[in-house]
């Protein structure tokens, strides 16, 4: 019981002259561009990520999905009631070859619409069968071929619809027939001026039963904005060091034969995500799209779930239920007086792993996250009714090291804490409503470079603690208790950050796709933009502009803060087993030892989700304590940590470090009737 695990393991539409959105999106406009404004941006008024629905008008044999003759038909009538905005598209215009026209401002980069990758066959890649999916020492290769050779601008016309292309793709030598293909993305697709957009494949598209290496649905992501090509790995590698989160992967895309480079692979938010990380297929997913507006920040709208429905995507099966309990967690963080919210708030939300999420935001300054738009992540619900919010869309962190875009020190957008021209976010106490972070001069973009570097988001430990539009950070940091948690994760994450250890990631993942980034005539930076950010000077140390720079300013911000200064307890050796007590019952025995601590407390969890009970542990000699928690007869998973308090300061320390977000676990041996 020592060692720290994870659990193992569209509605009809309605004929109508212009389409419909889903998700209850504005009825003034194309979706997210109400007023023609950018979606979810200055002018628009809401998320992004809506929906047009196609399918269904020309869906005629009713199968659920169009076929070549429906797809054309779906086209044209696009072509005539699609919404627009804006001047021309087409190749190297605004959102890049084949439009939709006048989607987004113009495109970042290089325009490589006109440039051809070298043809690739399947016999010319190596094979790893052996490997895992989500296996971060490989890149795999993944072949799509399309029907049609104007598949790119077919993929662009049925963008933000409901309708997928089907394709082939070819995977370590196998075969996977009619995977359903998709553009995704926001600003991957409208401010990449070439060809290089992201994917979204359905293995299930035809066969339910099909998958790649277990997953059903895949996330191709064109690392838009990034020329290492290796934050979103960077994030998926630290972050599941101590919370759920998207696994990720690097993957080569050749399509119809032609090399478009290397690609992120990220897992999808589905069932089998769930069956992962948590161990349970069951319980209701939220996504919470790009929303300038900060009302996917679990902000209280008041009582009517239809309130709730623009700023999050119920992506599970809808029912009242998820909606009452996104209302009600809304209604306790805003409502909840401080003296009752550590009573009241763990019985609708998972603490512990809100605290390692935001901490997780915060150490790698996500330009995407709940610190710098109170949007942009992911809430599953799980059977007891408890949210967990999870990241997601994480290629924006640590953006110190652009790989030499726009001037301003160290990094576009100059050394941590931006600026008056970064992207900075109002200050403690702001108010909601005041549009998008970085709303003063330059702004996103503006003179400085795109954002305020690492930290632009939260430049300090506690720089946002106040922010009365981030209900999530603000409330659970009233709480002196889970305060000191919060910063404690926070340290760990920086020790984590630290250079002896990120270095041989980094360069690993270098080498892995060096040679593929030389030959990727399609990346929107270029070769030389990805060599910068593994650049190193005279010296031999990280080059001021690299990845790894940026990753040190970051610890270094977080690490030197005066919220840091003090005593740190240390815990360490925890152990723990099933016994049966003095009366019969079963509990649980815990010991650990801890150096620097005046006192501890087990928490422990019975079942496989719900809230945690503190029960206080026993000092003994050498900085051992013990503690006993009696657990229910029928109780087949029990979770537990520990955690100590400094003799001497108000700092703690958990074991495992991921606290109750990644707790030990005790499972139940299945007797031989249950197994199957």
């Amino acid at each position: 019981m020592g060692t720290p695990h994870r659990f193992a393991s569209l509605l009809p539409f309605a004929l109508l002259a212009l389409p419909t959105v889903a998700q209850n999106g504005p009825p003034d406009g194309f979706p997210g561009f109400p007023g023609g404004g950018f979606p979810g941006g200055p002018g628009g008024r809401g998320p992004m990520n809506e929906t047009i629905e196609v399918l269904a008008r020309f869906d005629a044999d009713k199968n659920g999905r169009l076929d070549a003759d429906e797809r054309t038909l779906a086209r044209e009538w696009l072509k005539e009631n699609r919404p627009q905005r804006g001047g021309p598209g087409g190749p190297g215009g605004p959102g890049g070859p084949g439009g939709p026209p006048g989607f987004g401002p113009e495109g970042e980069g290089e325009d490589t619409a006109d440039r051809h990758g070298k043809q690739v066959a399947p016999t010319d890649v190596k094979h790893h069968a052996d490997a895992g999916l989500f296996d971060p020492d490989i890149v795999r290769t993944i072949f799509l071929e399309f029907p049609n050779a104007d598949w790119f601008e077919e993929l662009t016309a049925f963008y933000r619809t409901d309708v997928e292309v089907p394709a082939k793709a070819t995977v370590d030598g196998k075969v996977y027939e009619n995977v359903g293909a998709g553009f995704r993305g926001n600003t991957s697709f409208m401010m990449v001026r070439g060809k290089k957009k992201s994917f979204d494949l359905s293995f299930d598209f035809v066969n339910e039963d099909q998958t790649l290496l277990g997953a059903r649905n895949l996330d191709l992501i064109n690392a838009n904005g990034d020329p290492s090509l290796v934050r979103e790995m960077v994030h998926g590698w630290l972050a599941n060091q101590f919370v759920p989160a998207p696994r990720t992967a690097l993957m080569r895309v050749v399509v119809n034969g032609e090399d478009f480079g290397v690609y992120v692979a990220v897992q999808q938010f589905d069932k089998e995500f769930l069956d992962d990380h948590f161990g349970s297929k069951k319980g209701d997913r939220f996504k919470v799209p790009p929303d300038f507006g900060g009302n996917g920040g679990l902000r209280y709208l008041g009582d009517e779930p239809a309130a709730y429905k623009r700023s999050y995507q119920l992506k599970s099966k809808d029912n009242d239920a998820a909606w009452q309990g996104l209302v009600d967690l809304c209604a306790v963080l805003e409502q909840t007086p401080a003296d009752r919210l550590e009573a009241i708030l763990p019985q609708h939300l998972d603490v512990d792993g809100a605290l390692m999420f935001l901490a997780i935001d915060n150490a790698v300054g996500d330009d995407d996250g709940y610190h710098s738009r109170a949007s942009d992540y992911l809430l599953y619900r799980d059977p007891s009714g408890r949210f967990h919010p999870l990241a997601r869309d994480n290629n924006e962190i640590l953006l110190g090291a652009r790989g030499g875009r726009g001037p301003g020190g160290p990094g576009a957008g100059g050394p941590p804490g931006g600026g008056a021209q970064g992207r900075q976010g109002p200050p403690d106490g702001g108010q909601p409503g005041g549009g998008p972070p970085g709303g003063g001069p330059g702004g996103r973009g503006g003179p400085g470079g795109r954002g305020g570097g690492p930290g632009s988001a939260a430049t300090t430990p506690l720089g946002m603690a106040t922010r009365a539009d981030r209900p999530l950070l603000r409330r659970l940091l009233e709480v002196p208790a889970w305060r000191e948690r919060y910063l404690a994760d926070l340290r760990a994450i920086a020790q984590a950050m630290d250079e002896a250890k990120v270095a041989p990631r980094l360069q690993a993942w270098h080498d892995l796709i060096d040679p593929l980034m030389a030959v990727d005539v399609h990346s929107p930076q270029g070769y030389q933009a990805f060599a910068n950010s593994f650049a190193k000077d005279e010296n031999g140390k990280p080059g001021a502009r690299s990845l790894l720079a940026v990753v040190a300013q970051r610890r270094k911000v977080i690490l030197d803060d005066a919220a840091m200064a003090g005593d740190w307890p240390t815990v360490g050796d925890a152990k723990g087993q099933m016994v049966t007590g003095d009366d019969g019952a079963p509990a649980l025995r815990v010991s650990c030892k801890a150096d620097g601590a005046g006192s501890a407390l087990l928490f422990v969890g019975q079942g496989a989700f719900g809230a945690f009970t503190a029960v206080p542990m026993t000092a003994g000699t050498g900085g051992a304590f013990t503690a006993v928690a009696k657990v229910a007869a029928d109780v087949k998973t029990v979770r537990w940590y520990v955690e100590v308090k400094a003799a001497n300061s108000p700092h703690v320390a958990t074991a495992p470090v991921g606290n109750g977000a990644m707790p030990f676990v005790w499972k139940a041996k299945a007797a031989k009737a249950d197994k199957k």
